[in-house]
């Protein structure tokens, strides 16, 4: 029998317009106009502000190198791929972790995409641990 996989969690992936970090409060986020369409008035469309806003939490310390990847529903294909910086990190007691990064890709057609968050593995295949559908949805003017 394969031992586990030792990788944190993802508890919560949003899409939003912006994300900022309370300048009060440590570890508080503000999360704006978060979404699960965007409207396109053409294509290939390409939004000027997604963001992704990744928590995860772990029981195990370390650094765990994850990455972000946005795959066309139709096609398979992935048309955005980018490594989570900085990397999730977890203290002795594990903990929670938050990070936010841009989603910066040409959606190529109208119809459904898949955000994912993967995380490496030393041996063995990559392991998802969460994803969430994005519609592009036309919009004429």
């Amino acid at each position: 029998m394969a031992a586990p996989t030792m990788t944190p969690r993802v508890r919560m992936m949003a899409i939003c317009d912006g994300v900022r970090e309370s300048k009060t409060e440590a570890g508080v986020f503000h999360l704006k106009g978060v979404r699960q369409a965007i409207a396109a008035l053409a294509f290939p469309c390409v939004p000027s502000r997604p963001w992704l806003f990744v928590l995860s939490s772990s029981a195990w310390a370390g650094e765990f190198p994850c990455y972000v990847r946005v795959v066309n529903d139709r096609t398979d294909r992935t048309i955005f791929y980018s490594h989570l910086e900085p990397r999730p990190t977890f203290g002795a007691d594990g903990g929670p972790w938050a990070n936010y990064a841009p989603i910066r890709c040409a959606f190529p057609e109208e119809g459904t995409y898949t955000v994912q968050v993967s995380f490496f593995q030393e041996q063995g295949s990559d392991v998802l641990k969460g994803e969430m559908p994005l519609t592009i949805a036309f919009q004429g003017a």
